[in-house]
């Protein structure tokens, strides 16, 4: 049995691999909006669409996350939205 997982989740390097499967994943055991970023615009919205296609809230934000001050702003708009 899976412990009943967050109706929000925010995932960074979600566009390919461990990250967008991790969304999927959380979208699959029941989170609902799902925050992402990546740094290609395609990937972004090729992964929204399959998030979306699972039924989640995708919520897209093109973003490096080497950029410190731009990950805590996104972190603080996720917040205020959720």
């Amino acid at each position: 049995m899976h412990p009943i997982p967050p109706e929000r989740i925010l995932v960074t390097g979600a566009t390919s691999g461990i990250g967008r499967a991790v969304a999927e994943r959380f979208v699959r055991l029941g989170a609902r909006t799902v925050f992402f970023c990546g740094r290609d615009a395609a990937r972004l919205a090729e992964t929204a669409a399959a998030l979306r296609a699972l039924g989640a809230d995708a919520r897209p934000q093109a973003l490096d996350v080497a950029d410190a001050a731009a990950v805590r702003a996104w972190i603080d708009a996720c917040d205020e939205e959720a």
